[in-house]
């Protein structure tokens, strides 16, 4: 009970952390700093899927309202993230932790299993932002370049945040 009571107050935190961001750190066209999808991802997995999309987008919408403006972008790209994010823990991290109600970690699992999902959750996220919001508009090689830029820093912070969010088994 503790260990979910902890669990939301970190993430209200991380939202407001992630509204900050969007709001003080404009680090050019080409970067979207975003640790989203890392934490819809760490969402304690006895969590359903329905329950997990609604908690999906009420986040992107209250990132979307309160810092950038443009309503719906967080919210279609984080919701499937949420959806796949049972199929990607049963692949990649076990059934077991889905059967069990488990919840995963860097000691647990390893940072190898761990950098896959998070890659794979954050290309499903940033591909589907950056192709709505381009909208036709930009050329292939603008979304490409800002695609790959964008990943290598969000990895980095998805990382940090995944760390932050899954619990410490030494304790």
């Amino acid at each position: 009970m503790r260990g979910n009571q902890n669990f939301g107050i970190l993430y209200a935190l991380l939202a407001v952390g992630q509204i900050v961001l969007c709001n003080y750190t404009a680090l050019g066209p080409y970067i979207m700093l975003s640790m989203l999808p890392a934490m819809v991802f760490c969402i304690p997995t006895t969590v359903g899927t329905t329950a997990c999309m609604l908690i999906a987008f009420a986040t992107g919408f209250a990132v979307d309202w309160l810092s950038e403006g443009i309503i719906g972008l967080n919210i279609s790209a984080l919701v499937p993230v949420a959806l796949a994010r049972k199929g990607i823990i049963k692949v990649f991290l076990g059934e077991d932790l889905i059967t069990r109600g488990d919840r995963f970690s860097f000691r647990k699992n390893g940072v190898a299993k761990i950098s896959v999902t998070l890659a794979i959750v954050l290309a499903i996220y940033l591909g589907i932002y950056i192709i709505l919001d381009g909208a036709g508009s930009r050329p292939d090689w603008f979304n490409l370049t800002r695609f790959a830029a964008s990943f290598a820093c969000s990895f980095i912070l998805s990382l940090v945040v995944t760390n932050i969010l899954t619990p410490d088994d030494r304790k």
